[in-house]
């Protein structure tokens, strides 16, 4: 499958690396660019640096609303997009695109810890899992 990946961060850069060890082509991948604020220097892997180091090409993007950039997805022609700690809202123009429409990875369980990373959650949680979800036009449609 062609995959385009929206992604930031430690949690953006193992998705990438699991996409990019797997059988499948990562055509695109679209990362914010990086930050100096305190939190997100913690878990700073760089999800453009690895894309790069694998020939692919990378878009940097605070919001993902520019025609310059849906352009640059239309011509990617992916089957889907995978996104992981992307930060903003992804409009459905794009979600829409893919053939297989646009996988939401998220490191924690959906919908209960929607907000939370799973090293945030603290004690009293003990089983920690992912989520994922297909995107579509209504927000916190996730299921267990």
């Amino acid at each position: 499958m062609r995959v385009v990946m929206f992604g930031y961060q430690t949690w953006g850069h193992r998705t990438l690396q699991a996409l990019l060890d797997s059988e499948h082509d990562v055509v695109l991948v679209v990362t914010h660019p990086k930050s100096e604020h305190a939190y997100e220097k913690i878990w700073s892997d760089s999800v453009a640096d690895l894309a790069e180091e694998h020939g692919v090409p990378v878009l940097i993007r605070n919001r993902p609303d520019d025609e310059e950039l849906f352009s640059r997805l239309k011509e990617a022609d992916p089957d889907i997009i995978v996104a992981n700690n992307w930060r903003t809202w992804i409009p459905p123009r794009i979600f829409g695109l893919p053939r297989h429409g646009t996988l939401n990875v998220h490191d924690s369980l959906l919908p209960k810890y929607s907000r939370l990373l799973a090293a945030d959650l603290g004690t009293d949680q003990r089983r920690v899992r992912g989520g994922r979800h297909r995107a579509h036009d209504e927000r916190r449609a996730g299921r267990r």
